[in-house]
């Protein structure tokens, strides 16, 4: 028999579905993704509280065919509500999160972690739609429930202002009509051995396959992977340089200069009041100083303890930080995300507000350099920092750091608070030396022009 998970999985990858049942065991799940996971699991109970009063039809902590018969039983009690309402048809197994009943028909709800209905939730509806009507109920509708994306949390949660839904019941029936033969085949799939599945972009779409590094090890991904990295390094020669626009660009935005770069966390659940569900929360910051050409720079930082809302403590520094000199100079960042987070603590904190604007206000974009007035082959056209970094400045690499990625300091950061304190003071190390390479790379990119 199907679950609902494995039948997605299927339409994935036959593969991966073969995989789940056989090798479970060479699964491989990064914290970020385990974050997800808890994410999902916390949204499910909170959504329950949408509407309460329900019951659970689990008995054994996972849907298995008691819950198919407390389900039965509940359905025939004259029950309302069910979580977790359980059913088995066509060889399928599917439990939906809420099964409620408004004005007396049956409405299907599947919560998920998302700020929105994505493409790869209606297939998902769809096989519990399907599996439901061939169980013997007849369900009125089904629905997405997700996040609100303009909640604002103050206080406790309010899962009835955290939950908005939206009925997907006209978007899926297409698929209905494939159902039938995706079960046919992915119970055949069972019943051969491990199938060849080449890699390929299938393996991160609509999301990364936990098989994914199993697969690399396989011989018959071994000549895609030597394709993959034999493929000729773009050449690092400068094509293309507007020398007007480089100078006009240093005439604009002279020393005195900073360099400025954020580290941010998205929480679905929005973690602290006055956030939104997956708002970018900055929680540290890298500055660097220079105030002319020949000057060492100066190193200003601050990360927050992985409990508390990193945010004012962060607007009180480097409001101090960015005016620590009467010569106050342009701010550079890459990109236009500094911009971006500078507006949302203004909206957030509006008591600071004439302080932030006059730091927004400073800001330049030090990308637009690379991606307007100096080219080479390998970053005509991508201008990302970490493509133009190793293509001017070699010397400077994030290889010879313990966090290499800026996930990679989120995930450690989301994790900080359960920490040792050997590990916790490692930790902060290790993000505040990410961070800081960033600014001085930016910075050391700036004075490559002069």
């Amino acid at each position: 028999m199907l679950s609902k998970s494995r039948y997605l999985k299927g339409l994935k990858c036959t593969k991966a579905l073969w995989l789940n049942k056989f090798k479970r065991e060479e699964a491989y799940y990064p914290e970020s993704k385990r974050q997800v996971f808890a994410t999902g699991n916390t949204a499910g109970d909170l959504a329950q509280q949408y509407f309460p009063g329900g019951e659970l039809a689990l008995v054994n902590h996972y849907p298995n065919s008691k819950a198919i018969a407390k389900t039965k039983k509940l359905l025939e009690s004259g029950c309302t509500t069910i979580y977790e309402a359980t059913f088995a048809a066509k060889n399928t197994l599917v439990a939906l999160d809420i099964l409620h009943q408004i004005d007396g028909k049956w409405h299907a709800f599947e919560v998920k972690s998302t700020n929105s209905v994505k493409p790869e939730h209606i297939r998902d509806a769809a096989i519990q739609y399907y599996v439901m009507t061939n169980s013997g109920i007849e369900i009125e509708d089904i629905s997405i429930m997700h996040f609100d994306k303009t909640y604002v949390r103050y206080g406790a949660l309010n899962p009835k202002e955290l939950f908005t839904y939206e009925s997907v019941f006209s978007r899926m029936q297409n698929y209905l009509l494939e159902i039938p033969e995706n079960i046919a085949a992915f119970l055949e799939v069972y019943q051969q051995e491990e199938p060849t599945v080449l890699i390929g972009s299938h393996c991160d779409k609509p999301y990364a396959c936990e098989f994914a590094k199993y697969c690399h090890t396989l011989t018959e991904n071994k000549s895609i992977l030597e394709e993959i990295a034999n493929q000729p390094k773009l050449g690092t020669d400068i094509i293309y340089k507007d020398e007007h626009g480089i100078q006009q660009f240093l005439k604009d935005n002279p020393f005195p200069i900073y360099s400025f770069d954020f580290e941010s966390a998205q929480y679905g659940i929005p973690e602290y009041d006055n956030s939104r569900p997956y708002q970018q929360i900055p929680f540290q910051y890298s500055l660097h100083y220079q105030k002319d050409a020949h000057s060492k720079p100066e190193h200003f930082e601050i990360l927050g303890n992985g409990i508390d809302d990193p945010r004012e403590g962060l607007i009180l520094q480097m409001s101090k930080d960015l005016n620590h000199k009467a010569d106050c100079g342009k701010i550079l960042m890459y990109s236009s995300f500094e911009k971006t987070m500078l507006n949302n603590l203004i909206r957030d904190f509006p008591k600071y507000k004439d302080a932030l604007e006059s730091i927004r206000a400073r800001l330049i974009d030090l990308g637009v350099v690379f991606r307007r007035y100096i080219k080479t082959e390998a970053t005509q056209n991508t201008w990302s920092l970490k493509t133009v970094l190793p293509t001017y400045l070699p010397h400077l690499s994030y290889q010879d750091l313990e966090i290499q990625q800026g996930m990679a300091t989120v995930e450690v950061y989301k994790g900080f608070s359960s920490l040792s304190e050997i590990d916790k003071e490692e930790a902060h190390k290790n993000m505040l030396a990410y961070c800081k390479l960033d600014t001085f790379a930016v910075l050391e990119l700036y004075n490559l022009l002069y």
